[in-house]
């Protein structure tokens, strides 16, 4: 079997949980005796080593992505009809594009964005036979409530002209694929109320927390964080319309106290906002991308960990914070049922919209040494449950029955 993973969205994104679960389908599959390749930009997890990277960043769209303008519904509106619709700034020929998945000729090819349609759409009516799978994050499933919305623009622009409604695009989208993929519980039923080709598969992480003393301590040197410093700590992507890191510095600025500290680990467009907000409280740390082996390290010396999205599939920074017995604290959002054990919701949960809500939940675990120490062992118990083989298990069954 041959499998192609496409990953369009990795244009703006160096990191990012959806590229590391490409670079876990595209390490586990081959190991699983498929001919796996990948058509995206090199990221962090996906170099030009890999087999099959076709594509090179332009930069122009990029750093358009930064700028005010481009929150304005009319530049987002031209930019997706530009570049995602007609596919232009994909750093090569879509007839390129063509001849080289051609050449491959994929049994299956796996989208892992919404920006990813167009090409696989065109791909289809160039005559090339395959199934096709949907990753849905849960940019298409559940956020994309208007038309002219920031998420609605590019499932919109995507899937044909302005004038009909989002819900006939939603329909149109998800229906094109052989395959939905929901990563969680809540989104399997939204998707499965439009289709039912829809599958429900968990992300998986084999992450293992290990001591490294030189490095948490070259780390705490370089950050200013003493080893009795109560650490709060957010890692991911700096994309504010996502993941909102704007609720959270607010709310830890609300929060007295010289031994607590806040780490936010990642990098993106919000970055120079978030630094601005955050720009008279020098308990802020700013501490850019790290690579794994001091990720590792940073979730050993965090006390608390927050992801206050506003949306999200199923967070891998969850199982990582999860395998090292990191207490968290997710927003409503970002919390899936999924991580219910026997019915039973352990991990906090906040209003998105709410920095008062989160501050008084992070004071009051701050304070509460018995507390922490239980929610401790809860982040212990998830990591076992949600391992990268469970994952792996279940995207060969399901490809193995497409084909």
């Amino acid at each position: 079997m041959k499998v192609l993973i496409v990953d369009i969205g990795s244009k703006h994104n160096m990191t990012g949980g959806q590229s590391r679960v490409v670079r876990m389908l595209y390490d586990g599959l081959r190991k699983r005796k498929m001919q796996t390749y990948y058509l995206g930009y090199e990221t962090l997890y996906m170099d030009n080593k890999k087999k099959g990277i076709v594509l090179k960043r332009t930069g122009k769209a990029l750093e358009a992505r930064k700028s005010r303008l481009s929150e304005m519904r009319i530049v987002r509106a031209a930019y997706n009809a530009a570049y995602v619709r007609r596919m232009k700034g994909l750093g090569a020929d879509k007839d390129e594009i063509f001849t080289k998945v051609k050449k491959i000729n994929p049994d299956v090819i796996i989208a892992n964005a919404i920006s990813d349609f167009p090409l696989i759409s065109y791909l289809r009516k160039r005559g090339l036979r395959f199934k096709a799978v949907y990753i849905d994050h849960g940019s298409a499933s559940t956020t994309a409530r208007k038309y002219l919305s920031k998420e609605g623009i590019p499932l919109s622009m995507g899937t044909g002209r302005i004038g009909t409604s989002l819900a006939r695009k939603r329909k149109q989208f998800f229906s094109f694929f052989d395959m939905n993929v929901a990563l969680n519980d809540r989104h399997y039923h939204e998707i499965s109320k439009i289709t039912d080709k829809v599958s429900i598969i968990v992300n998986g992480s084999d992450v293992r927390a290990y001591k490294d003393p030189k490095t948490e301590k070259r780390l705490r040197t370089e950050f200013g964080i003493g080893n009795d410093d109560f650490t709060v700590v957010y890692i991911g992507r700096l994309f504010e319309r996502q993941k909102n890191v704007s609720v959270l510095i607010r709310a830890f600025k609300e929060i007295e106290g010289e031994d607590i500290k806040l780490l936010i680990v990642g990098d993106g467009p919000s970055m120079d906002m978030y630094k601005e907000i955050a720009a008279d409280d020098t308990r802020i740390i700013f501490a850019g991308v790290m690579k794994d082996k001091e990720l590792n390290s940073v979730y050993n010396i965090a006390s608390l960990f927050v992801l206050p999205s506003r949306w999200e599939g199923f967070a891998l920074t969850v199982l990582e914070a999860a395998a090292h017995s990191l207490p968290m604290i997710l927003s409503n959002s970002a919390y899936v049922s999924d991580l219910n054990e026997h019915g039973k919701q352990t991990i906090p949960a906040f209003d998105e919209n709410n920095p008062d809500e989160l501050a008084d939940i992070i004071a009051k675990i701050h304070a509460d040494k018995k507390k922490w120490q239980e929610l401790r062992k809860e982040s212990s118990g998830i990591s076992k449950r949600f391992t990268e083989k469970r994952m792996l298990d279940k995207y060969e069954e399901m490809l193995r029955k497409l084909c």
